[in-house]
């Protein structure tokens, strides 16, 4: 666990130090390409997961509209699932899952960051939200037409057409000349779309927090066990308690700075440099999720009563090797 490679250059995140989840088969892949449960009760039709405002999951039931919430750590006691099977290693992706979707149910794919797929593409409500913010920023600018073009963008529907539609609004109705307003409007288009593409990757991240209480409710379960007192392992959590909190610091700084940007007084007749800045935040961030997903939702699948140390001392390790990439965690400026 002493192994902490220090570059100046990323290594490929695809091959580095393989993440295996607790509890699987030498061999076996995990995680499943889709949430195929095993028990009955779990393979319900019409019964859904949820992730619940406080984080925990929501369960909601075929029958009465029973909606049931439980957290992560005891999810698998609510449901009657012995720790460490096919069962609780699946239920204990879900909450992981359901950062990148709004709803889980059994028999459905698991998302493509989960099996380091390559990024899915965008969906309405990231662009809306980016489109809300240059729609903000246009307003506020000089200018007659960044202010005649937000004013028409607030009053199209969005999706892919929304600047199109705006555009034409401009020229017919506000007699805007075509040379003037379409080229600014598609560089405004390209720079809506960078900060998009950073809020999906921002919200798409791993779930941080969640891995961080596993990791200390394991060391705290170490603690008060005799036999590992002062050991190795119980070291190594202990440094990683301290260090653990950096991907999720390093995620939101990102995403302030990307956002910060989008708020810094530019001209927007000429956007490229404030794309590139979007587009380098957005790389950031998914540097960041493809090194940590995995490891994320493989610590999830701990139990700290149960779970062979051996397996948990491999994750301690994957973890301090990730930590070691100091690239990772450089912010901008």
């Amino acid at each position: 666990m002493s192994d902490s490679p220090t570059t100046s250059v990323l290594p490929d995140p695809r091959g580095f130090d393989p993440v295996r989840f607790p509890g699987t088969a030498e061999g076996e892949v995990w995680p499943p390409p889709r949430f195929c449960f095993q028990a009955s009760w779990l393979r319900q039709p019409g019964m859904v997961f949820e992730r619940d405002p406080s984080g925990g999951i929501g369960l909601v039931r075929p029958f009465a509209h029973l909606r049931m919430l439980t957290d992560l750590e005891s999810a698998h006691l609510v449901l009657d699932i012995p720790s460490g099977t096919h069962d609780f290693r699946l239920l204990r992706l879900v909450p992981a899952a359901l950062r990148c979707v709004e709803r889980i149910a059994p028999g459905d794919r698991v998302p493509g960051p989960l099996l380091e797929e390559d990024p899915e593409p965008l969906d309405e409500a990231h662009m809306r939200a980016a489109t809300a913010d240059l729609v903000t920023r246009l307003a506020a600018t000089a200018g007659e037409e960044g202010e005649a073009l937000a004013e028409a963008m607030r009053h199209t529907p969005p999706g892919p057409a929304m600047f199109e539609e705006a555009i034409a609004q401009c020229i017919t109705r506000g007699g805007f000349p075509m040379a003037t307003m379409a080229p600014l409007g598609r560089r405004l288009q390209l720079l809506a779309n960078a900060h998009a593409r950073v809020l999906a990757a921002a919200a798409t991240q791993p779930d941080y927090p969640a891995m961080e209480r596993m990791l200390r409710a394991t060391r705290a379960a170490l603690a008060n066990d005799r036999r590992w007192t002062g050991d190795l392992l119980t070291r190594a959590l202990d440094a990683l308690v301290l260090q653990i909190g950096r991907p999720r610091r390093t995620s939101a700084a990102l995403l302030a700075s990307a956002e910060a940007a989008m708020r810094r007084p530019l001209p927007l007749e000429a956007p490229t440099r404030l794309i590139r800045e979007q587009t380098e935040l957005r790389d950031r961030l998914l540097d960041l999720s493809v090194f940590w997903h995995r490891l994320a939702a493989a610590w999830l699948a701990v139990e700290p009563e149960t779970t062979d140390r051996r397996d948990i001392e491999a994750l301690c390790r994957n973890a301090l090797r990730r930590l070691a990439l100091e690239p990772l965690y450089r912010l901008p400026g």
